[in-house]
């Protein structure tokens, strides 16, 4: 496996909820880990399928797999920009699309 391969560092963010002043909840976003990955725009049949929801980014990543992985209810931080995951396989390698 070349290391150069994943040139883009990211950020998974878990939401969790806080209690605010007045006994309700907020969600807050705390870092479940930063790592390296491959980020690549979207292939055109998912751009045309996400264009239906009216998104402007689609991006795909490819990150090693590791213990904790992301699940739905987490987001990508990529360049400062938080995205929000669609869909992801695990295998050798964790496959995400997310979109913005």
């Amino acid at each position: 496996m070349r290391s150069t391969k994943y040139g883009s560092r990211i950020t998974v963010q878990k939401r969790t909820k806080t209690e605010n002043d007045i006994g309700g909840w907020t969600n807050t976003w705390a870092d479940l880990f930063s790592c390296w990955a491959l980020v690549t725009p979207a292939s055109r049949s998912k751009r045309l399928e996400y264009a239906e929801l009216k998104y402007d980014e689609f991006f795909e990543i490819e990150m090693r797999a590791r213990d904790v992985n992301p699940d739905g209810d987490c987001q990508i931080v990529y360049s400062g920009n938080a995205y929000q995951i669609i869909s992801f396989t695990v295998t050798d390698v964790v496959k995400i699309d997310m979109i913005r």
